[in-house]
């Protein structure tokens, strides 16, 4: 006989069924350490930014999927798992309808964004049931047993859009990314007034003399990062990276650039959190020389966010061989209003698409894609059409 299945929210003493329940799935091929380490989860299900759904079987859990969100308004549900016993039973989707609703009722969420894998349909599909918007791809982004493409979705309320900040001219690189976005939300458009910027400062390459180097200690960057946290936001709204914890430093001798990265040791993926530029290096120079020394100590992919806004560092990011891979509207409140951002990504490894299951516009992501990756990899000077 079936026996029911029960969810809950779930307490610190679940921690070690949960790391189990993750390596029994994965076979610790999970790239998130969390999900391994039993003391450092069962501290996250203690913290109130965490919202952490189980099922379980009588006292057995046999399925897992989290919630963390922001103070202001922005969500992310994430790690979904479900013992192998158990599949088939619309588990994942259960799970996430529950704890968003639970969590609406204790946070003032906006907006909640998820990553799906594409290696089948079925992750796209459940979050396109749920309501989620697809925004783009993020390309090679993990290596477990092969490569994967995850796609990047999200489920917005309408006070969300309300106070979107539309007030800005899109770079031309972004607008056929945006264009398939704006007809997936319902947007509205953005003139197609955009002017390059009159200072070519930000866009030469190795102009500064800027030397960098690798410190590889968790606790002295997340410290450096918490002490100029209030800094780096004044200054540079690129600092912004919800979620995420710095674990490497790029630094100069003098500390007067740093560059704050995740670097995930088990898949090589890297996010660049922050940058510290007292010396007005530059954006352009500062990722550049950066992602040298990334990859010469192994990373095969790296990542960052830009506000839609700032057309200066996005044709930096550009001209740093990075390339815009999803558009996400309305993802951080600034203030009274809340701004888009778009996800760049860099991967230095061979581009590898043969094992992906694209759903719907997913498609059209991976094929815009690809076009300004050639554009930028085999023309001469990185270009986009106007």
């Amino acid at each position: 006989m079936k026996k029911d299945i029960t969810l809950r929210k779930a307490i610190p003493r679940d921690a070690a069924q949960i790391v189990d329940l993750y390596q029994s799935v994965y076979q610790g091929d999970y790239s998130d350490p969390m999900m391994s380490e039993t003391a450092r989860l069962r501290a996250a299900l203690g913290r109130d930014d965490y919202y952490w759904i189980v099922a379980s079987i009588d006292d057995r859990i046999v399925g897992s999927v989290v919630y963390q969100h922001t103070l202001n308004g922005l969500a992310k549900v994430f790690g979904a798992v479900i013992e192998n016993d158990c599949r088939g039973q619309n588990l994942t989707e259960r799970m996430m309808e529950f704890g968003y609703a639970q969590l609406r009722a204790i946070a003032h969420v906006e907006v909640v964004y998820a990553t799906t894998r594409t290696v089948s349909s079925a992750p796209q599909k459940l979050t396109a049931n749920l309501g989620y918007r697809k925004l783009g791809i993020f390309p090679n982004v993990h290596k477990t047993s092969g490569y994967e493409t995850h796609c990047l979705t999200a489920l917005f309320t309408k006070s969300a859009f309300d106070s979107r900040f539309t007030d800005f001219a899109l770079h031309p690189c972004l607008r056929p990314l945006f264009e398939i976005v704006r007809r997936e939300c319902g947007l509205p458009a953005i003139p197609d007034d955009w002017i390059p910027p009159t200072s070519a400062e930000n866009f030469s390459r190795a102009r500064s003399g800027l030397e960098l180097e690798l410190i590889h200690a968790p606790r002295l960057t997340k410290r450096r990062f918490d002490e100029g946290k209030n800094t780096l936001v004044a200054q540079d709204h690129h600092t912004f990276f919800p979620f995420q914890e710095p674990n490497l430093l790029i630094s100069s001798a003098d500390q007067d650039v740093e560059v704050f990265c995740y670097f995930s040791e088990t898949d090589k993926h890297c996010v660049l959190i922050g940058i510290h530029d007292l010396r007005n290096a530059g954006f352009a120079d500062i990722v550049e020389k950066a992602s040298v020394i990334l990859q010469d100590l192994g990373v095969r992919y790296i990542e960052f966010i830009i506000r839609a806004d700032e057309s200066e560092k996005i044709e930096s990011a550009m001209q740093a061989g990075f390339i815009p891979c999803a558009y996400f509207p309305a993802m951080h409140l600034i203030g009274a209003q809340r701004y888009d951002f778009v996800v760049f990504s860099r991967s230095y490894e061979i581009l590898n698409f043969r094992n992906i299951r694209l759903e719907g516009i997913n498609r059209e992501y991976l094929n815009q894609y690809l076009q300004l990756w050639k554009k930028n990899s085999l023309e001469p000077e990185p270009a986009c059409a106007a």
